[in-house]
């Protein structure tokens, strides 16, 4: 095949440079010399060095809801970043993008070069990036079935998860209570704690809580929780947490459902009520398709509704027959497979 660059950029939030490093690794793993887009001190450049892999430093910024000052600023960025991508693109190379704001100066440069790249989506609703550069886009690796058409060459690879998730076998719980996790992400979720700490008067005995708590909330939340709780930071490496739970309840980012599918958990799903285009609904109700899953809309949602969502879990048998859904467990391999077929 000769010497190929593979560029990849999942510059973002976990949802992004989580799949992007499991990808790289695998690019690496096939004797890939592989480059990973980050921006200095912030979360991805961690990942990478924890992976060991290569970096090369860009500083893109977000665009969509900022104010016209700080769009400006991001267009600015744009640009600064693809000049410095640029550097790159002498040699043959290749560009995937994990999406999000970070995603842009790796296709634009790209584009700009004549170099192929290729899209990750791992929602049912695409992001804008992808949505606007699908059809340009050697493929589309899809973590979940698209519910627009991108007029793209799509693959359904399923979502990279890291090899934890795959491996991490149960403990039992204290004194053998059943156990609810509540997950709200790295900046919590405040109605998910609230439901939490009221949930706690009418549990049965039998039953504990641990609560996954932001930063913002963990003060709040730690001051308010009786014996049966136990609330700990947020953590990249939730893992073991989840392997002890019995149902979680959690947000529907495409990602952290996919981890707790893998673990074949039982799931409640509480949707963002505000993210873009409602896209956490539309993956809960894809995933929602597992007999093991639930999904209930924010506003519908009391402590004594989640209790019977909860009772009703605890109390379905998950057969593998029933599974509606085909998890993949090596979406990395099937991605880096595809792409090195492309640039034979």
């Amino acid at each position: 095949m000769g010497r190929v660059l593979i560029i990849i950029s999942g510059i973002g939030t976990g949802g992004h440079y989580f799949p992007a490093a499991v990808v790289a690794k695998e690019f690496v793993k096939n004797g890939m010399e592989t480059i990973f887009l980050v921006r200095k001190n912030y979360p991805e450049e961690t990942i990478a060095r924890k992976y060991g892999l290569k970096t090369f430093y860009i500083s893109p910024r977000p665009y969509y809801g900022k104010s016209v000052i700080n769009k400006l600023i991001a267009l600015e960025k744009v640009l600064e970043s693809v000049l410095r991508l640029n550097k790159l693109m002498a040699e043959k190379c290749a560009g995937i993008s994990f999406g999000g704001f970070g995603s842009l100066p790796l296709v634009l440069s790209c584009m700009i070069n004549n170099h192929p790249f290729f899209l990750f989506e791992p929602n049912c609703i695409p992001g804008r990036t992808t949505k606007m550069f699908a059809r340009f886009a050697r493929k589309v690796f899809l973590g979940l079935p698209s519910s627009v058409d991108l007029k793209a060459e799509a693959v359904v690879s399923g979502i990279p998860v890291r090899e934890e998730f795959k491996q991490v076998s149960r403990k039992m719980a204290p004194a053998e209570k059943k156990t609810i996790l509540f997950m709200g992400g790295s900046q919590g979720a405040k109605r998910l704690n609230e439901l939490a700490i009221g949930l706690q008067k009418i549990l049965p005995v039998e039953y504990r809580l641990v609560i996954i708590s932001g930063k913002r909330d963990f003060d709040w939340v730690n001051s308010l929780k009786d014996y049966r709780t136990d609330v700990i930071p947020f953590t990249t490496e939730p893992w073991n947490v989840i392997a002890d739970a019995d149902v979680v309840v959690s947000r529907a980012g495409a990602l952290s459902g996919y981890e707790l599918l893998i673990m074949k958990k039982s799931v409640i799903f509480v949707p963002f009520p505000y993210a873009i285009d409602d896209h956490q609904f539309y993956n809960a109700q894809y995933y929602a398709r597992m007999p093991n899953v639930r999904v209930i809309r924010e506003r519908d949602l009391n402590e004594e509704i989640l209790l019977k969502m909860v009772l009703e879990l605890m109390n379905t048998k998950e057969l593998e027959s029933e599974r509606e859904l085909e998890i993949k467990y090596d979406a990395e391999k099937v991605i880096v497979e595809h792409v090195l077929k492309e640039m034979r």
